[in-house]
């Protein structure tokens, strides 16, 4: 279980979190929702560690930082950097084995099985500069499963993606779900969240409202957090 007790963040000397407490179970698939600033994206990177609290604390399984991996938002990846489809995401074993071990017969079969699965599958050469939006999100999944974290942690992942994409990549998260990881994602589209995501933590610096999906996306509580009426839930 993740437990964060009264956790107050402050980002370029801006307050970001303001004592937020919520927990998370083991294989939730929970969506952190929110108006821009909310804070949803520094709530994800204080689960990673990334930045420090000013109070409160976080509490992660034991060597937490084996069984957690991170689906930045593409946009903050180098996309023109010479590097092809499949070393990027063999990356994703580098990060949980390290850089310098020797890529075994069994990362290989996991790397076929990753691009099998984002439906890659003859594109193993190309670099990824040469990739539309839709497929360079798969490979970013895919590095993700690379990493075989039981713990998913994803900033905005279905953000200017066409709808085949979110769909497929969607099934890939219940997939991990059925398997038994824990799903945390920032998502902007309320409608996807209303479609498939059991839980949801709603935002505004501090926390709204936590629980499942259908009671956190009441008229009441989005209302309180600063949507508009119309947001995109279908009431």
């Amino acid at each position: 279980m993740i437990k964060i007790d009264s956790l107050t963040v402050y980002y370029n000397d801006n307050l970001a979190l303001d004592s937020v407490s919520v927990d998370i179970q083991p294989q939730d698939f929970v969506a952190i929702i929110g108006p821009n600033g909310a804070g949803k994206s520094t709530l994800l990177k204080s689960i990673m560690r990334q930045i420090k609290p000013v109070s409160g604390s976080i509490s992660l399984p034991k060597e937490h930082k084996k069984i957690m991996a991170y689906l930045p938002q593409s946009h903050q990846i180098e996309r023109n950097f010479p590097i092809s489809v499949e070393e990027f995401i063999s990356a994703g074993a580098w990060l949980r084995t390290s850089f310098w071990r020797h890529f075994s017969h069994k990362e290989h079969t996991r790397l076929h099985e990753a691009l099998r699965t984002v439906k890659l599958i003859g594109m193993e050469k190309r670099q990824i500069s040469e990739l539309s939006g839709g497929q360079f999100q798969r490979m970013l999944f895919a590095r993700m499963l690379m990493q075989d974290a039981s713990i998913l942690l994803l900033d905005e992942p279905f953000t200017a993606i066409d709808s085949q994409t979110v769909f497929d990549l969607m099934q890939v998260l219940r997939d991990c779900q059925k398997q038994g990881k824990t799903i945390i994602a920032v998502v902007h589209d309320l409608s996807l969240v209303q479609h498939y995501f059991d839980k949801s933590i709603l935002m505004a610096t501090t926390l709204i409202k936590a629980g499942s999906t259908s009671d956190v996306l009441q008229p009441t509580w989005l209302s309180k957090a600063g949507y508009q009426h119309g947001c995109g839930v279908i009431e």
